[in-house]
């Protein structure tokens, strides 16, 4: 087993995997040697101490030596734009990938590197989503599969408390994304630190249920 780092793409391959840029064949042009031995159709005369004459066979127990040749199923970039690393360099760089950091290519080798910022638009993104999340969350907390399936109540009088639920459920979206899209135009324009995904959504108004 060989491992193997790819700079242009910051990729890795292993020949487990990928396959080795050669294996070991039988050699095509090798020719299976001659031996003698008595033949054994040879039938000595009555009385006879002649010793049976010999034949030539190929030799069963010779075996073909190996030869190297390129493996036709190596999936391997160009060996110039591999670098070999060891079993626990890789192993050290995806330990550091699993804590958040990203694998960069430096002067050919790899890195464990803190990931880029996130740009304007992936931050809003990731603050939407994680808004998003915490409405499923409550909903399903409360007993529903999700927040839209708890809104679909509010204007189903036939059981009052699901209703009332609704209804509750309701505002308390319209009041969090609000708050939510408030607090975007205020980063926008400076009037507040970007904060975490998880330091906006504990700052979204409070959900309060009737009779809760």
């Amino acid at each position: 087993m060989t491992l193997y780092f790819h700079a242009p793409t910051a990729g890795f391959y292993d020949t487990r995997a990928h396959g080795e840029r050669t294996v070991l064949v039988a050699d095509p042009k090798w020719k299976r040697p001659m031996i003698s031995i008595p033949d054994p159709n040879w039938m000595a005369p009555e009385g006879s101490t002649q010793k049976a004459p010999t034949i030539k066979i190929q030799d069963p127990k010779a075996t073909p030596p190996l030869v190297e040749v390129p493996n036709p199923t190596c999936n391997l970039p160009p060996a110039s734009e591999l670098l070999e690393i060891t079993l626990s360099e890789y192993q050290a760089l995806f330990a550091a990938q699993a804590m958040g950091n990203v694998i960069s290519a430096v002067k050919g080798r790899p890195v464990a590197v803190d990931p880029p910022p996130l740009t304007w638009d992936q931050r809003k993104a990731e603050y939407l989503a994680s808004v998003q999340a915490h409405l499923d969350t409550t909903a399903k907390n409360a007993g529903y599969n999700d927040l839209k399936d708890v809104i679909t109540y509010a204007d189903e009088p036939a059981v009052p408390k699901f209703q009332a639920d609704g209804v509750a459920f309701r505002a308390w979206r319209s009041l969090c994304w609000a708050f939510f899209y408030d607090q975007l135009t205020a980063i926008e324009q400076g009037k507040r630190k970007t904060p975490t995904s998880a330091e906006l959504v504990a700052e979204l108004p409070a959900l309060v249920l009737p009779n809760a």
